[in-house]
């Protein structure tokens, strides 16, 4: 009694930690090729080049206001090129530059009226504490119930 119980736990220990290990990438590019030999395993080197370069502009972006107009609009048509081509090379339609301009005003207004429900929610006017989004908790608390009131309404369907 006292070995099946002690083979019992070692087994559910050896299953437990077999679950719970990494998988090791190679083992799953493998395991892909013999599910379909046809399919890339590997990524496209010029793919990884688009990510790569839309990652690095993504980053500079956030410190736009230290670069001008033109080297931001510049950065803008590198990432709108990347995003073209990794469309392209994956099958689907590339849009047009109007296309482009309505989601950009689409996103615009999203993110206006988010930050219009955090005003609302906690205006910074009525507050002793803040002189900015990054110097007082509650406006921060504010925006982010904005940002989670807007995801919720977006992908929440209605019946």
């Amino acid at each position: 009694m006292q070995q099946t119980t002690h083979t019992l736990a070692t087994i559910t220990l050896l299953g437990a930690t077999l679950a719970l290990a990494p998988i090791d990438p190679a083992a799953i590019r493998a395991a892909r090729r013999d599910l379909d030999p046809s399919a890339p395993y590997e990524q496209d080197p010029a793919v990884a080049a688009d990510l790569a370069t839309i990652q690095r502009i993504t980053a500079l972006l956030t410190t736009w206001q230290h670069h001008d107009t033109a080297d931001l609009e510049w950065r803008t048509r590198q990432i709108d090129a990347a995003e073209d081509r990794l469309l392209t090379a994956h099958g689907h339609l590339v849009p047009t530059s109007e296309q482009r301009y309505q989601r950009r005003t689409q996103a615009r207004i999203a993110a206006e009226a988010i930050q219009a429900a955090a005003d609302l929610a906690h205006p910074a006017a009525a507050c002793s504490r803040c002189t900015g989004w990054m110097d007082c908790p509650d406006a921060d608390r504010a925006y982010r119930g904005a940002l989670h009131a807007d995801w919720v309404d977006r992908w929440t369907l209605t019946n």
